[in-house]
């Protein structure tokens, strides 16, 4: 009965897998990757302007400056999403 017992507390902590801690990959992510990104971008249309191609800037600045607005709304839908749940469902 002994085993038992202690066989039960055992599987009751156990956890239910490992765990990964991706703060530093996301902040490495943040200070590193999107300013690379956003540099190639400005030199693309720095590039293009030199050619002549103003329309084709404002194309492309258009939809860069478009696109940071829809993954900034997502990163606020991703932060507030329990609050948002909250306010819609109620806390319950």
């Amino acid at each position: 009965m002994a085993v038992i017992t202690s066989v039960a507390m055992l599987a009751a902590t156990t956890n239910d897998g490992p765990s990964l801690n991706s703060n530093g990959v996301v902040e490495w992510g943040v200070k590193n990757i999107i300013p690379l990104v956003l540099l190639v971008i400005g030199i693309g249309i720095i590039a293009s302007a030199r050619k002549g191609r103003i329309s084709d800037n404002a194309n492309t600045l258009t939809n860069v400056v478009l696109g940071m607005g829809v993954i900034a709304g997502a990163a606020v839908l991703y932060g507030f999403a329990g609050q948002l749940t909250d306010l819609v469902f109620g806390s319950g």
